[in-house]
Parts: structure tokens; sequence; C-alpha cells
């Protein structure tokens, strides 16, 4: 069942082609971001993500790292995780664009001297769409593809403060209803 759901996503990114896109995918990107669990206690803690954009292609590579930190007793509980993957994208119109993410996922959870990984995969759906010369609207929709499948619903904002710099805020809402927020720095390069 992943190996399917892994094919129909490429088959959406086949139709993926040149065109005159107005939003820029190549960045650096450090965020903080908090989660609330429905269960349990939240995480928090840092994450980086770098974009390598293909030119004359709608196809970037992605990758990044993150560290969640989960204070519980009787002892804390740290969660590395990195992923690797690519996004395709399409145009429509000047101000909005399509995208869709294909990730591997490891996500490595540490307690004490005990740890477990977690390998999986993560389609994401989603659009972006200026609204206005600097504010940029984000939408998207995720499954995770881990031990545990999880759907996920996220929003945001991103403000292009300057053609180099951009902050950003989101607010995700997954089906285990968890709530997470974060924070967002990213340099264009």
């Amino acid at each position: 069942m992943k190996l399917s759901a892994v094919l129909f996503a490429c088959l959406a990114l086949a139709p993926v082609a040149a065109s005159a896109a107005n939003f820029d995918y190549q960045y650096a990107e450090l965020s903080y971001q908090r989660t609330a669990a429905h269960v349990g206690d939240g995480a928090k803690g840092p994450a980086i993500q770098f974009t390598y954009a293909f030119s004359g292609m709608d196809l970037q590579l992605l990758a990044g790292v993150a560290r969640l930190d989960t204070p519980a007793s009787p002892a804390d509980i740290n969660n590395h995780n990195y992923w690797v993957g690519f996004r395709g994208e399409d145009s429509f119109g000047n101000d909005t664009d399509f995208y869709t993410d294909i990730l591997y996922l490891n996500n490595r959870t540490a307690i004490q001297s005990r740890s477990s990984t977690d390998n999986g995969y993560k389609l994401t759906l989603g659009v972006r769409h200026r609204m206005a010369s600097r504010f940029e609207f984000d939408a998207s929709a995720s499954h995770y593809y881990l031990t545990q499948g999880i759907n996920e619903a996220a929003v945001g904002i991103v403000f292009n403060a300057t053609r180099r710099f951009a902050l950003g805020l989101s607010y995700a809402h997954d089906s285990q209803l968890d709530n997470t927020t974060t924070l967002r720095f990213r340099v264009y390069y």
C-alpha cells in the first residue's frame, strides 16, 4: 500500500514542466515548533531545512533535521528526526502555485538509554498564494506513512521582509488531535 501511494504521488508530479513561477523555492529555513499533544506531553524544539531548485525545472530537493524534546516523567523524551525528498510545483496564474512533496522520514526517539526508529514517507499536497506584494498564504494536506498513519492539515502565512529574508508562522492539526505551531525564519539564496 505504501508503494502504491508513492507511485501515485510520482504520477502527480509528472505534469510538472518549466513555468514562470513567481515564488522562490530555493532557501534555508530555521524554525522552532511547539506541539500540544492531545494525549501525553507535548514537544518543542528547533529544525533546519534546505531546499535546492534544479535549474529550468519546477523540481526541488528538500532535506532537513529536527530535534524535538518532550519533558516527561521519569525521563525526558528526545526525538531526532531527518527527512529528504523532492518537491514539484506548478503555477496557476501569477499569484498561485500548487506543490507536491514526497519525503522519506527517519524519526528516532530516545528515552534514557533506549531508542527506537520509525521510518516512512510523507506525501503533501499544498498551495501557495500571494495575498499582497510581501504576504503569502500557504495551506497543505499531508499523510504520514509511518507505523501509525497520520493525516495533517496546515495553514500558514509568510512575510517576505526583503527579497532575501522572510518570517513565517503556521498552524497544523493532525488526526491524533495534536496541534503544532511553527515559527520560521527563511533566507533565500
